[in-house]
């Protein structure tokens, strides 16, 4: 029997090719500030949150920066340990994040692993998920975000004789991956083709690929059911003056899980160990009446967008009234289960609606409270007489509060929103914003985005015209809005109507320019539409 020649294994070394880790330079308060525009409330949350994230990806930029050199103090990860009840942003948060950042990241339930991967998943399953989730990009996957949910659920339990074996297997299980550890792909036998490299003597070797955890930042959460107890049974102990203070007032509703400690933890039944490798401890409020009102009211929610798009699969565009999303986050908070109840509440009301009105012919649907409170009976009444006028009134009523709660919330952020201090929202703009964000159904950022883009690109053509012409151009606000309203309505790109245009003024101004000196002209919204007037005057000037 003939023995199969021994393949060589060598590790895939990384590069420097994945640029974004070199260059970051995301400040905390830039980063809350992105997580303001999707998540409603949890302030203290996303402060801790958002710094320890950025300083992580700081000191991996320092390290990566000093690689090579000699290294005396190690380090040190900031992997956080979220406690806060369901449905109040805890994973969105962290996606946002990663989809911010630009790196990987992958969920996994702390339930479905076990120590040694017989029963259920191994732990190091997660990691490899990275190194997928980057596409095989195995410098971009040592950066990534790994989160694990439910991890409450593998605390050891209190009520069990001798030691939970598996809950605490899997902790100790995580212990290396959460410090620093090798893990090695594990590669599909229809992929390793694309891995062998033949040597020059005809010989198979074969990179082994190892992802290294020592980048990759680990984030947990979990509701933490009955923790609260263990921390006021503490506090009593220590008797201390502020606790009967909160017991004793009714109207105040404290968050004990504020206060958790490291210990607080042990006694639910973590393992010191895995304890201390979570340096950062942020905890997320329940959500209020007002906040659930506000996620809804938020123009970036995927909440709504989602809706919307549901609808516009069938050319109907949807639009709520205030009092309805009021309605809606009152049912809400009476179900109990945060922002998920919202979906919930949306799909009962909305889904006889989404069966019902494409085969009418409606193509608008204005969400009113009476909707929200009486789905059938209104649907019923709309059915009998489609072409009442009170549906239009339902739909313009909501669609007009809709704009309203958009240039709010432009107003009130456009600091946070626009870096380029040079751009104005106008009026006009404002409703470029928002045809936009109606036409495609996508968040309020994205639109915005879209006219700042469209912007840049008539600022940049003014210096295009200068450098041809030596001639300097500069369109009046009014021009601008003149020409991005051009641009929407007939879908033309900016610099060919740019060109259109300015060719009807150039040969003049060219003129102009040599026989007085003058390279300098403001160039009005009504000399967009009514050229011929613009250069009389300018002669006649």
């Amino acid at each position: 029997m003939f023995k199969n020649p021994k393949v060589k294994v060598d590790r895939v070394s990384y590069q420097k090719s994945y640029k974004p880790f070199y260059e970051f330079d995301l400040t905390p308060e830039q980063l809350e500030n992105y997580l303001d525009e999707y998540i409603i409330g949890q302030k203290e949350a996303k402060a801790i949150i958002a710094t320890k994230i950025c300083t992580h990806f700081h000191k991996v930029k320092n390290f990566l920066l000093r690689e090579g050199r000699d290294e005396v103090v190690g380090f040190i990860k900031n992997n956080i340990f979220i406690i806060g009840p369901t449905g109040v942003g805890k994973t969105y948060m962290i996606k946002l994040i990663a989809k911010k950042i630009g790196v990987p990241f992958v969920k996994g339930d702390a339930t479905k692993f076990s120590e040694t991967g017989y029963v259920g998943g191994d732990v190091e399953d997660l990691i490899r998920d990275l190194y997928w989730e980057a596409d095989g990009d195995l410098e971009k996957a040592r950066f990534g975000i790994v989160y694990l949910d439910e991890i409450d659920k593998i605390a050891s339990s209190g009520d069990i004789i001798g030691p939970d074996v598996s809950r605490t297997g899997v902790q100790r299980a995580l212990l290396k991956p959460l410090e620093e550890t090798d893990v090695e792909i594990k590669v599909p036998p229809d992929a390793l083709n694309f891995l062998e490299i033949q040597d020059p003597q005809g010989r198979g070797k074969r990179k082994k690929i190892v992802l290294n955890t020592k980048y990759i930042i680990f984030v947990v959460s979990g509701a933490f059911h009955g923790l609260e107890e263990i921390i006021k049974k503490r506090l009593n102990k220590q008797k201390l003056g502020f606790l009967s203070d909160i017991e004793g007032r009714k109207d105040v509703k404290f968050n004990y899980m504020k206060l958790v400690s490291p210990e607080d933890l042990v006694i639910y039944g973590f393992e010191r160990e895995f304890v201390g490798r979570f340096p950062v401890i942020a905890v997320f409020e329940a959500l209020t009446e007002d906040e659930l009102f506000k996620i809804l009211a938020n123009p970036n929610s995927p909440i709504m967008i989602n809706k919307k798009r549901d609808f516009k699969v069938y050319n109907i565009d949807i639009a709520f009234t205030n009092e309805a999303l009021k309605e809606i986050a009152k049912m809400a908070l009476e179900e109990g289960t945060g922002a998920r109840a919202l979906a919930r509440i949306l799909e009962k009301v909305l889904i006889p609606f989404e069966r019902t009105l494409p085969s009418l012919s409606l193509n608008y649907l204005g969400v009113t409270s009476e909707i929200v409170n009486n789905p059938y009976q209104v649907l019923n009444s709309i059915i009998n007489n489609p072409q009442d006028p009170k549906w239009r009134e339902f739909y313009y009523k909501a669609l007009k509060e809709e704009e309203e709660r958009v240039k709010e919330y432009l107003y009130n952020r456009q600091k946070a929103l626009i870096k380029d201090v040079s751009f104005e929202i106008t009026s006009e703009r404002l409703k470029f914003i928002f045809e936009l964000y109606k036409k495609e159904d996508i968040e309020l950022s994205q639109a915005l985005e879209e006219i700042i883009s469209l912007w840049k690109q008539i600022k940049t053509y003014e210096q295009s015209f200068e450098r041809r012409n030596q001639i300097r151009i500069l369109f009046t606000e009014d021009a601008i809005d003149t020409i991005l309203e051009e641009i929407i309505k007939t879908d033309f790109g900016v610099f060919a109507y740019c060109e259109k245009v300015m060719s009807r003024l150039e040969y003049t101004l060219n003129i102009i320019k040599e026989s007085t000196g003058k390279n300098l002209f403001f160039i009005p919204g009504w000399a967009l539409k009514n050229p011929e007037k613009f250069l009389n005057q300018i002669l006649a000037l």
